[in-house]
């Protein structure tokens, strides 16, 4: 009797402490915790630039409960490493503005509002410096991060990995379209390093991000606007752009498709873009593109591509 009762005690003791192990193992993964709703005594959000990681800081209690809104970024999240360790009285988020230049970033509990702040950024400008081939001069990209986000994002990952360094402007195109009457002419670049004829290399410059959805153009080809390169899908762009060195809208929008889409302001580098139109420029090979199409020899070189707002 002795022996049973005392292995029944054992067992209870070992019941009880795997349960309580169970219970801490689900408060660390944010189960099964403590279910006490946040306070929050301050907020912080640190001055970011568009596309780049911000810091949200906020202290108060049981912060492992708060919910954070910020419908102006992406990439939302706690952080829980390095300098930025998360804990039950200061939380850390990152938040990368996209889409919009001002939003409100709100705090809550169980759907109760704790703390609200407001997050602007300038709009985002990107400045490329290009020289070889007669042309040497700066390039700024006034982009349309709150019209084309998904664009303007996908451009500013190129830029700010350093992708577009060393590449050049392989296409120059400059003839009639029998279709729509009008001349079109843009000036095309970012896929291909250097380019020593008339045939352009078997492969554009990889890794690259996976194409991004196609946000419409809506007769936006003006002349001195960027807009993205695309294959047949509307949905193939990647690192490849164009400048529209005229009008284009009528032309794209009636016999190419969907258009293409728009996501940055050259005008202010009209006479940089120019200069690459009346640079020395080889015929392309019909396998490239056939429809009179040139690539500038000697190359006309993207030297550096940098985010400067």
């Amino acid at each position: 009797m002795q022996q049973r009762s005392h292995a029944r005690t054992v067992r209870s003791i070992g019941v009880a402490a795997t349960s309580a192990l169970l219970l801490a193992a689900l408060s660390a993964c944010g189960g099964g915790g403590d279910s006490s709703p946040a306070t929050v005594s301050a907020m912080n959000v640190a001055t970011t630039k568009y596309g780049v990681p911000g810091l949200i800081t906020v202290t108060g209690t049981h912060l492992g409960n708060l919910s954070i809104s910020a419908p102006g970024c992406r990439n939302v999240a706690r952080l829980s490493s390095g300098a930025t360790v998360s804990s039950d009285t200061t939380s850390y988020y990152s938040c990368t503005p996209s889409g919009t230049y001002s939003s409100t970033i709100t705090a809550s509990t169980q759907g109760t509002t704790l703390a609200s702040q407001t997050l602007t950024v300038q709009p985002p400008v990107v400045t490329m410096s290009v020289s070889g081939g007669g042309v040497i001069g700066n390039i700024v990209f006034n982009l349309k991060g709150n019209v084309a986000p998904v664009t303007v994002d996908n451009f500013l990952d190129y830029v700010n990995a350093g992708f577009y360094t060393g590449l050049v402007f392989h296409r120059v195109a400059h003839f009639n379209n029998p279709l729509v009457g009008p001349e079109y002419f843009v000036v095309q670049g970012g896929n291909y390093g250097a380019v020593t004829s008339g045939t352009l290399p078997a492969a554009v410059k990889t890794p690259l991000y996976n194409p991004i959805k196609f946000e419409g153009s809506g007769g936006n080809n003006v002349q001195w606007t960027a807009a993205m390169a695309r294959g047949q899908d509307r949905d193939s762009a990647t690192s490849g752009f164009f400048f529209n060195v005229i009008n284009n809208s009528a032309a794209f929008e009636t016999s190419s498709g969907p258009g293409y889409a728009v996501f940055a302001d050259v005008s202010g580098s009209a006479a940089v873009i120019t200069q690459i139109t009346q640079a020395a420029c080889t015929s392309l090979a019909p396998s490239n593109f056939n429809d009179g199409s040139c690539v500038p020899i000697p190359n006309v070189v993207i030297t550096t591509a940098t985010q400067t707002q």
